[in-house]
């Protein structure tokens, strides 16, 4: 697993794992009236913003494929798999990022509380961390 991924959780979202549910929530989901519902709704957005993710890595992918000249590409895959210990296949990234994801929310939302909130609160981290990926990867 990256270690950076966990960094850039710890050092960007650790203030998420000490703000109340309906704080962290995303907007999306702001007419959730029951923990439920709430569960339901921030799995449904993380889904969504997995498949944006997704596609946005595969765009890249092709987009580094695409340089001219035929050096991008290699150095590209060569910083990813020997330099960060990762992939170049979109696939494997996104799931190496996911499992890194999941780790450092569930260690930084653990520091707080405990209790029925928990699993909202891991997928609140979860969806900021993949907006700032998402952001990351769009400049």
């Amino acid at each position: 697993m990256p270690r950076y991924l966990v960094n850039l959780a710890a050092a960007s979202l650790l203030p998420l794992a000490l703000v109340h549910p309906a704080q962290a929530q995303p907007a999306e989901c702001s007419e959730a009236g029951s923990t439920v519902e709430m569960t339901r709704c921030v799995m449904a957005v993380l889904k969504t913003r997995d498949a944006a993710l997704k596609q946005a890595m595969q765009t890249i992918r092709t987009e580094a494929a695409a340089m001219p000249g035929h050096h991008f590409l290699p150095l590209w895959n060569d910083t990813l798999t020997g330099f960060f210990k990762s992939s170049a296949d979109p696939q494997v990234h996104y799931e190496q990022f996911r499992a890194a994801r999941n780790q450092a929310c569930v260690y930084m939302n653990s520091l707080a509380f405990q209790g029925t909130g928990f699993g909202i609160f891991v997928t609140n981290c979860e969806i900021k961390l993949t907006d700032v990926l998402l952001e990351k990867l769009a400049n």
